[in-house]
């Protein structure tokens, strides 16, 4: 018997119409009764009393294993942060800004990369603008004008923005709006 099933049999779930405590092995000899009965709203009652057991012991089950690695994520942190220092100091990682360190042990696979990026036209290293004016107001000001050129051509910046939630086009709507307001 595996832990999973282990845990299972020992969860005990309360039934709402009976307030009776029942484990999943009297519950599974009550599904098979109201089977063969061909009661098939008990079957539907069972099953779903038989799910949320199952949901509450693979969470107990997940949570013990995530707080029985909690103390040693700091230990591991420790260990990888001190043998990259001696690389830091040492100055062999003078042109990177960063390292990113991943080992899977499901897959076998181990990953490093060292991080640079890219000096942007406007100075900035990836990180977007930040304005002194919010969207809201924006779109306040320069909603009702209509956009010229592209796909986007005859429709106003506001209909343009509620019509599409995704971060990016909504951020180079944004952008579009400030250099109209000058702040570009």
């Amino acid at each position: 018997m595996t832990t999973a099933q282990h845990t299972l049999r020992k969860v005990k779930r309360i039934m709402a119409d009976d307030e009776q405590v029942k484990s999943q092995d009297e519950l599974l000899a009550e599904m098979k009764v109201a089977t063969d009965a061909g009661d098939w709203k008990a079957v539907s009652k069972i099953s779903s009393a038989i799910a949320k057991m199952v949901a509450v012991g693979e969470k107990a089950e997940k949570d013990a294993k995530l707080e029985a690695i909690k103390g040693l994520t700091e230990k591991v942190k420790a260990t990888i942060d001190k043998a990259v220092q001696k690389i830091v100091e040492s100055g062999e990682l003078d042109a990177a800004e960063g390292i990113w360190y991943v080992n899977d042990f499901g897959e076998k696979l181990t990953s490093c990369r060292l991080l640079k990026s890219a000096q942007r036209k406007g100075g900035g290293g990836g990180v977007g603008k930040k304005l002194s004016i919010t969207t809201t107001d924006l779109l306040k000001d320069y909603g009702d004008q209509v956009i010229e050129g592209g796909d986007l051509a005859g429709m106003t910046f506001k209909a343009a923005y509620e019509g599409n939630t995704d971060g990016n086009f909504r951020y180079k709507l944004r952008m579009k709006m400030a250099k109209l307001a000058g702040l570009l």
